[in-house]
């Protein structure tokens, strides 16, 4: 009787993990596929030689932010939306701010508990960084920087 309480826990433990895994790959694959759709489509449109990284960003549009480099050296930003087969908008990275400088930026006026992500994307036709962190009362906030000029568009505060 003991044997058969052992297999059956060992089994439920192995079909509990198995079942996990299979729903955590599955839950993952779209982004991975919009992931190296964008990267491709960044590529194939000429605009990047190579791809360094690609972050997804949902604001008022949702598209896929790929930063690499041009065929010059450049290193560039090029938005990929999912309905669009061409026409790619894409910005040089030196024309604006950093994601750190938009951090600082956000701190100067407010305190800064533990920052969730900086992603950069495009809100009324003009990039913006997103910067999501946890303020000090412990509460979610938004707050949109121009990449531009570093200036504030936007703040969700205290959610």
């Amino acid at each position: 009787m003991l044997n058969w309480i052992k297999f059956i826990t060992v089994f439920l433990i192995t079909l509990t993990t198995v079942i996990v895994i299979t729903v955590f790959y599955n839950a993952n694959k779209p982004l991975t596929v919009s992931t190296e759709a964008a990267a491709k489509a960044a590529i194939e449109s000429g605009q990047l030689v190579s791809v360094n990284s690609v972050q997804p960003y949902n604001g008022t549009q949702s598209f896929m932010t790929v930063f690499g480099v041009d065929e010059k050296g450049d290193e560039i930003v090029v938005f990929v939306e999912d309905s669009v087969e061409d026409g790619y908008k894409s910005l040089k990275v030196g024309d604006g701010i950093t994601a750190k400088e938009a951090i600082q930026t956000v701190a100067e006026e407010l305190t800064i508990d533990k920052v969730l992500h900086v992603t950069l994307g495009i809100e009324e036709e003009e990039p913006v960084w997103e910067v999501a962190f946890i303020g000090e009362n412990g509460k979610l906030n938004y707050v949109y920087v121009f990449f531009g000029s570093g200036q504030w568009w936007k703040r969700i505060l205290n959610l």
